[in-house]
C-alpha cells in the first residue's frame, strides 16, 4: 500500500467543486480544506507507485481549477 498527501493550490472560486471531484476519484480517500500556502490536501491510498502516478499525473491534472 502506498499513501501520499498531495497539496494543491486551487482557484478560489473552485475550491468546493474541486474538492468534490477529487473526493469522488478512486484512490483518493480524503480531501481536506487547509489554511496557509495551500488550499486543499488530498490523501491518496493506492496499491503501488504506478497507481499513484496515474492518479496524480493523469486524473488530477484534468480537474479544472487546480493551479498547481
Amino acid at each position: 500500500m502506498v499513501s501520499a498527501i498531495v497539496l494543491l493550490n486551487v482557484d478560489r472560486d473552485q475550491i468546493n467543486a474541486v474538492a468534490e471531484k477529487l473526493a469522488d476519484m478512486k484512490g483518493i480517500s480524503e480531501v481536506y480544506s487547509v489554511a496557509g500556502e495551500y488550499d486543499l490536501a488530498a490523501v491518496i491510498r493506492v496499491k503501488d507507485n504506478d497507481d499513484l502516478a496515474e492518479i496524480v499525473t493523469n486524473r488530477m491534472l484534468k480537474v479544472g481549477g487546480i493551479q498547481k
